[in-house]
């Protein structure tokens, strides 16, 4: 469990860092131009910008929201059975689910504005992908896949060799 809350940790401060010398320095620059750059945005809406500029009430619901999801995260990491090699999918899912919903709710907890600070920006891609997202979402985003494919594929492997 130790080697996984380490993992958690170390997602979380990635995420942290760097929105923080991003805002910091109000970064702009491609690093492959035309393709990959760094456009520092304040995101107050949610997930890919939709209801930007709500009001307190809707602040409340998503630091709600986020609580709930902590709590479900939190609470599936302190069941899994860390001795078992075969859950190393199923943990790795859990660590960047839990340092990707602390990492955006840190954000909208501490920030004046209650935004997230976003910065990855793939503008290559052009009218196909026109978002900008930070690390907590990539985190969340591959959480969710790794943990659909250990509970749909994995878990019952598991529990065949059980029986």
């Amino acid at each position: 469990m130790k080697k996984w809350i380490i993992v958690t940790i170390v997602l979380l401060a990635i995420d942290q860092i760097t929105k923080y010398l991003v805002a910091a320095n109000e970064v702009n620059k491609a690093l492959i131009e035309g393709f990959l750059h760094i456009t520092y945005v304040r995101n107050t809406g949610m997930v890919f910008g939709f209801f930007q500029g709500a009001t307190s009430q809707y602040y409340l619901l998503l630091a709600l929201f986020a609580a709930i999801a902590l709590g479900l995260f939190i609470t599936m990491f302190i069941k899994n059975d860390f001795s078992d090699k075969r859950t190393k999918w199923y943990a790795l899912a859990l660590s960047l689910l839990i340092a990707g919903t602390l990492g955006n709710a840190i954000d909208r907890l501490f920030q004046a504005d209650h935004g997230v600070i976003d910065f990855i920006d793939f503008q290559g891609i052009g009218s196909l992908w026109t978002y900008i997202f930070n690390f907590a979402d990539v985190f969340l985003n591959v959480g969710l896949v790794l943990l659909f494919i250990d509970v749909f594929f994995l878990e019952n492997k598991r529990k065949k060799n059980y029986e």
